[in-house]
């Protein structure tokens, strides 16, 4: 059997995951890291991405996040996300329409257009899509 280590993934609003897991890879501003227990002690900022988790049973899980940070201690890391969702929760339709938002602001060729923020709102539109198994073009 595996080591496990507890993790959290929590928002400003709820915990969203908690229990013993093996492994969990998260993409942080670096590029992708995977976490098994005693990795060492860590605190980086993630980037928009999808989690994956294996946790204890052995059943993965996967979960969409708008960005946050990782910890990771000498027996708990936690995951502490601007916005985070389970596929089952992910509303299609606001998340197609939060992507068209975004393309047409990054399309603009407007000198007050915050490009930064707009890419950040098409990759968590593009995830939550990615995440629900809704068919779209990602575009970055």
């Amino acid at each position: 059997m595996a080591t496990t280590y507890q993790l959290k993934i929590v928002t400003p609003e709820r915990t969203l995951f908690e229990g013993p897991v093996t492994y969990i890879i998260v993409r942080s501003t670096e590029g992708e890291i995977g976490i098994l227990a005693h990795h060492m002690q860590l605190i980086t900022p993630l980037v928009p991405h999808i989690i994956t988790v294996y946790p204890e049973n052995g059943k993965t899980e996967q979960f969409t996040i708008g960005g946050g940070f990782l910890e990771v201690g000498d027996t708990t890391t936690v995951v502490l996300a601007d916005s985070a969702e389970r596929a089952s929760e992910i509303d299609v339709a606001r998340a197609e329409k939060a992507r068209q938002r975004a393309l047409e602001t990054i399309g603009k060729a407007e000198p007050n257009i915050d490009l930064i923020r707009a890419k950040r709102a098409l990759a968590r539109a593009e995830n939550r899509l990615k995440l629900a198994g809704h068919p779209t073009a990602m575009t970055h």
